[in-house]
């Protein structure tokens, strides 16, 4: 399954940084009207009860300051759209603290009720930039107060003088030099504080992300507009979606027709809703959609929890497989006891007319005695492989190296003596594949088995090529974890489309001789590895048979999954 969506992965996260900041810039300048509310309220506290002519020009002052900044604000809410960096965040804090500056000159110099706004701005900076260089915005607020008191103890207080004799306490140099300081004090103490509160949302953030991430299934949360809130990785793994997708319409993000029955539960009508969904690379999904919730229950949006069921489906099939050949086997294994005993007398005899007939120089007889020889040999051959699919053990599973197996099987093939003539056979191994969790024996007897097929499929072709790759499995892999893949592939004569899904069928075989047995041995010993076996073939190109194995053991789980211990 592939997702073709231009250039969504390359500009998710530019899309994704600018809705970031352009929420960012919307609560900024949503506070900056509450603030611009409260320096109304300062304005009518510094008015209130006093002479005009003794609060000029400080209250004119002031009232313009507030309706010009109420004009600037309301200008640049409408122009949230434009905001796309977070120097522009930077620039609307600095605004902020530029205009409180003002008020707090207009208003009373550092004895101003106004300084409450300063603190706030200092502590939604620290919120929205957690990021930059820590106290940088508690040292330009404290840069302001302190242009502001040094003007007050100049003498250029905007009040009348007969004002600052009745409130000498805003120019007493010793009243505000120590407001002065414990204001700075306080400010930095709150950018601290600040920062330590946006440290620990971010950690909760990122301890709620990974632990999500660690669940089995994959969860996707959206938002009442259809844009993705939140994406684990398993969810990105399941729909192979890459890069940051927040904020991501789920329309321009499942643009894939394969994803449709996800996109529609997103989006749909239908809420709550339970489907099964499959892949076209054969995974077995399970759809969940519920609505999300707020506190007071009203609907924040939706939330769709994927569950891959394919390796638990592999799991149920290979055991009600175990069972029917698991009976199959016990009678297989009483009449091949009762078979082979008289199976060898007629043989012998068989043999012994052959050699009979030919001393006779009878050619014709010596003929048909040959014939019951080779019949006899084949029955025998059955009568093996029904006895070793019967006896099959449980594996054994330890950590096993690949590469050595895989060597050790190149060797053994290329010493046979009836290799087709001008055969290229070649052993790629991927590096860095680590170990994986096998039956030594098993996985020898599964290579060499698979790669005998492929040698009498290439026995009629020209210049006949046999390869066989080990390498890390894909991640759209059905073993819903790491694994490594085993690819044999042949130019032999392919299988015909009809025949592809008999042939691990035990007793079904396109060669002459076959007992069809053998791909139904090596279907079987790769199911009990937890594992899947596919084939792909093309009638006069060749066949591939992949097999895939888990670096690790899910038994556990999966039979806690079907209800066992």
């Amino acid at each position: 399954m592939t997702i073709k969506s231009g250039n969504l992965s390359t500009n998710s996260k530019s899309v994704t940084r600018s809705q970031n900041v352009r929420t960012q810039a919307r609560q900024v300048s949503l506070v900056r009207l509450l603030l611009i509310s409260i320096g109304f309220a300062v304005l009518m506290i510094v008015t209130q009860g006093r002479k005009p002519e003794l609060i000029e020009p400080a209250a004119s002052s002031l009232k313009a300051l507030l309706i010009v900044t109420t004009i600037v604000a309301v200008g640049l809410f409408s122009t949230m759209w434009l905001a796309r960096w977070r120097w522009q965040l930077a620039l609307h804090l600095v605004f902020d603290v530029v205009w409180i500056g003002l008020l707090l000159f207009y208003s009373g110099g550092v004895s101003s009720p106004g300084v409450v706004l300063l603190f706030s701005v200092v502590l939604v900076g620290t919120l929205v930039l957690p990021g930059v260089v820590p106290f940088v915005l508690p040292a330009l607020a404290s840069l302001v107060l302190a242009v502001v008191a040094s003007l007050y103890l100049a003498g250029q207080a905007p009040f009348s003088q007969e004002f600052l004799t009745t409130n000498v306490h805003m120019i007493s140099i010793e009243r505000i030099l120590g407001v002065l300081a414990t204001q700075v004090g306080a400010l930095f103490l709150v950018d601290l504080l600040g920062q330590l509160l946006a440290r620990r949302i971010r950690e909760q953030r990122i301890f709620t992300g990974e632990v999500l991430d660690r669940l089995g299934e994959g969860v996707l949360a959206v938002d009442r507009q259809g844009a993705v809130a939140y994406a684990n990785a398993e969810a990105m793994r399941l729909l192979q979606l890459s890069g940051s997708v927040d904020g991501i319409l789920a329309q321009q993000l499942l643009t894939n027709p394969v994803l449709s029955p996800v996109l529609n539960l997103l989006i749909g009508d239908r809420c709550p809703a339970l489907e099964r969904f499959e892949t076209p690379t054969g995974q077995q999904l399970v759809l969940r959609v519920t609505e999300l919730l707020d506190r007071n229950d009203k609907p924040l949006g939706r939330t769709l929890i994927l569950a891959d069921e394919t390796r638990l489906r592999l799991l149920e099939d290979s055991a009600h497989r175990s069972q029917h050949l698991s009976a199959l086997g016990e009678m297989a294994a009483g009449i091949a006891h009762e078979v082979r005993n008289p199976l060898t007398s007629l043989r012998g005899c068989a043999q012994e007319l052959a050699d009979m007939a030919k001393e006779a120089n009878q050619p014709d007889a010596a003929s048909l005695a040959r014939i019951m020889v080779e019949e006899a040999d084949r029955l025998a051959r059955i009568v093996e492989d029904f006895l070793s699919l019967s006896r099959l053990r449980t594996p054994e599973l330890v950590n096993v190296d690949l590469t050595h197996i895989i060597h050790d099987v190149e060797r053994l093939m290329r010493q046979r003596r009836d290799l087709p003539e001008a055969l290229s056979l070649s052993f790629v191994i991927h590096e860095d594949l680590g170990v994986v969790m096998a039956d030594e024996g098993q996985l020898r007897q599964v290579l060499i088995n698979i790669i005998n097929n492929a040698i009498d499929a290439v026995s009629t072709v020209t210049a006949p090529i046999i390869s066989c790759t080990v390498q890390a499995a894909t991640a759209v892999s059905a073993l819903g974890g790491p694994g490594v893949e085993i690819l044999i592939t042949d130019n032999g004569c392919g299988i015909p489309a009809d025949q592809r899904e008999r042939i691990f069928t035990p007793f079904y075989s396109t060669k002459a001789q076959g007992t069809g047995l053998g791909l139904s041995l090596v279907q079987r010993i790769i199911r009990e590895h937890e594992g899947y076996v596919s084939v792909s073939s093309e009638v006069g190109r060749g066949t591939t048979i992949t097999m895939a194995l888990p670096t690790r053991s899910h038994t556990r789980v999966f039979k806690r999954a079907l209800g066992g211990g």
